[in-house]
Order: structure tokens, then sequence, then C-alpha cells
């Protein structure tokens, strides 16, 4: 079987769509080498997939407008070299299928619904006019395929869209080749980690300011924010919370916020397995790589209480409001000084983040393909 994929994020290899693509594509092939893969970019990438995968780069048209060239290269100019290279399934790994009818199985994974329920998204005119084509693409779609159960719920209520057309299929830490190297960061100290983007839905303000008041102060334990720097945050560091001598000389707090560039994966799997905990205050989400990474990587976890992160961790977290800084701060206080819950959700977290795995993933995707081929 001649299997075609919009591969465009394998570009972005840091993005969560990107990691998705690149781990899922090469557990599959890996399971099925008498299939071909062929993955279809805009620019050709230096990648270590199995012999079966074949990269095919069709460039964008020269547009002026970036948001055209992308809209182009996904519903026109991928849709026509799938045809012309005779595959016999496409899979859009983001809502990206074109708004024509394929004449081969299309299988589209819709990770969450952030686009359509969340008018921030949204605010612009070309934006509004891409997921409204995208939302209606989807119901030309054989088979769509999503990451948890919570998602499913909403594609269904929002998308209108009969539940048997959607399957879930959980995704699982992303696959690195490279050698485990520490990165260049201080990590003599303990720290708390955050992992993941950095738009206002994620929370990262309340986080920052959490820490400042509860943690900075009175420990030497620090916030690093993965992929923190350039991204405007500098600004909520404050001495609000610092103590002070006489009422006016301020004393240097004992942690500090610790803003990265991005972090490749290897690197990024050591400051895991070296952080006291990951903390995740998002006030939505379709399910949350990070707190697989984390439970992975035998760390515990301090999350917003929202519906998706209950099923993510099988409750193994320490839940928090979203909304309330005391409530936040609270819990990394806790954890400062709780070490047999620190143990406890660490070796709990580790044996539930079995359950999440590549093959499991590439397995169950090579089912519903097998529905329709």
């Amino acid at each position: 079987m001649k299997i075609g994929i919009n591969a465009r994020f394998l570009t972005l290899p840091f993005t969560g769509i990107g990691q998705y693509t690149r781990s899922l594509v090469r557990a599959m092939a890996k399971l099925k080498p008498e299939n071909e893969f062929v993955l279809f970019t805009p620019e050709l990438v230096d990648l270590d997939l199995p012999s079966n995968c074949k990269q095919i780069r069709v460039a964008e048209k020269p547009y002026s407008s970036a948001s055209l060239r992308k809209a182009n290269w996904e519903h026109v100019l991928v849709p026509r070299e799938m045809e012309r290279f005779g595959i016999n399934l496409a899979h859009f790994p983001y809502p990206c299928n074109p708004w024509r009818k394929l004449p081969f199985p299309t299988i589209v994974t819709v990770h969450d619904v952030i686009p359509w329920k969340l008018p921030e998204y949204r605010e612009r005119i070309r934006s509004k006019l891409y997921h409204l084509y995208s939302r209606l693409a989807l119901k030309k779609a054989d088979q769509i395929i999503t990451v948890s159960d919570f998602s499913k719920r909403e594609i269904v209520k929002i998308l209108k869209l009969n539940e048997k057309k959607v399957t879930v299929i959980p995704e699982a830490s992303p696959i690195t080749d490279s050698p485990a190297d520490f990165p260049e960061l201080s990590l003599r100290r303990k720290f708390f980690l955050y992992v993941g983007g950095y738009d206002p839905r994620k929370n990262v303000p309340l986080l920052i300011q959490a820490y400042q008041k509860f943690i900075s102060h009175l420990y030497p334990i620090d916030l690093i924010l993965a992929g923190g720097k350039g991204k405007g945050l500098e600004a909520f560091v404050t001495d609000e919370h610092r103590h002070r001598v006489d009422g006016k000389y301020l004393i240097k707090p004992k942690g500090r916020v610790i803003f990265t560039d991005t972090v490749p994966q290897n690197e990024l799997n050591c400051l895991y397995r070296q952080a006291l905990a990951l903390v995740h205050i998002s006030n939505y989400e379709g399910f949350n790589l990070a707190l697989v990474e984390a439970m992975s990587a035998g760390i515990p976890i301090i999350c917003s209480d929202i519906p998706v992160h209950h099923e993510v961790t099988r409750d193994i977290a320490l839940f928090v409001d979203p909304k309330s800084l005391n409530d936040v701060g609270n819990a990394m206080h806790r954890l400062v000084h709780d070490t047999a819950l620190q143990k406890s959700l660490a070796k709990r977290g580790l044996e539930e983040s079995k359950n999440f795995t590549w093959e499991k993933a590439a397995e169950e995707t090579l089912y519903v393909y097998s529905l329709f081929v």
C-alpha cells in the first residue's frame, strides 16, 4: 500500500505536529515495511526514517502572502501531487485536507478544536476563512483521528460529526535518536519546569507570578520555561513579592526564572529527568503531550484542573485552579516539602506512561487505514 502524508511540519521539528508526524510515520514504517510512505514537504528535510519512507518536495507558489502560500500548498499542490504519485490513501496529520473530495480515502488527525472554540485564534479575516474552510473540509474526510476522549466529544459537538467517524488514538513521547547530552543550562539547583506553547491559553504569566510569590524568595529553586526566550514574558518578572530590608532595600531572590531558547528533544529529555516537577496550568488543551513526557521521565506533575488533564494523567497529578494564583503557588510549595508525595506521584506516573507508546499508536492508526483500503 502506498500512503501519502502531508508532512509539512517535518520542517518545524520542535512543534507538536512536527513531533507527531515524525514519530508516527517512523513507527508505522517499521511495523509495515511492505508499505510505502510518501511524505510531501515544502522543503527537503534531513530525517532518519526507515527506507520505505520517501520524501517529495512540493515547492510553494511565490505568493506575497504567507497564509496564501500555505493554503495553496495544502489544498491544491499537495493533493495534486498525491494523485500524480498514485497513492492509495492520504493522511493529513492536522486539519488541512482539501476542500474537494479526493479520489482515495482521506484520514485527518484533529488534535483539538481550539481554532473553532476559542475566538482569539481567528481574529483576522484570513484566519477566519482558513478555519471555516478547514472545518467544512473535515466533513469530507473518511475518518478523523483525535488524541483524547475529551477531544472526540468536542469534535462531535462543535464540528457536528457522527461519533463513529472519530477514532481516539493517544500520542506518546517524541522519539529521539540523539545522545542525551545535558543542555547548556545551570542544573546545579532544583527547578520547576514548564514545557509548551506561550499563547494566552497556556497561562504562563500566572505561573510566573505564583512562582515568585511562593517559591523564588524562599528557596534556591528555579523556574525553567523551555523555549520561553523572546516571548515577551520577561515583564512578568517583578519585584512585587521580593522581601525588603527596612521596607525599602530589596533582597535578592533565592530562585530565578530562566527563559531558554528552543530546546532540542534530547536536551529536553534531560531537563525532564532533572526537574522537581512539571507545572502546566493551561486553561484549555486537547491532549497535552508535556504531561506524558513528564510521566515517562518519572517526575511529578502539577497541572490545571481541566477534564483532559485528568484523562491523560489518570488522575496522577496535583490539580489546581488555573485562575487562582494562590492555588498554583500553594501546590508548588507543598511539593517542595512533601518528598513522599513527590516519590508517589513520580512512581505512579512512570507506570501509567507505559500506556502511551508510538508502537501502539502506529498499530491503531494502521488499523484505521485498513478499514478503507
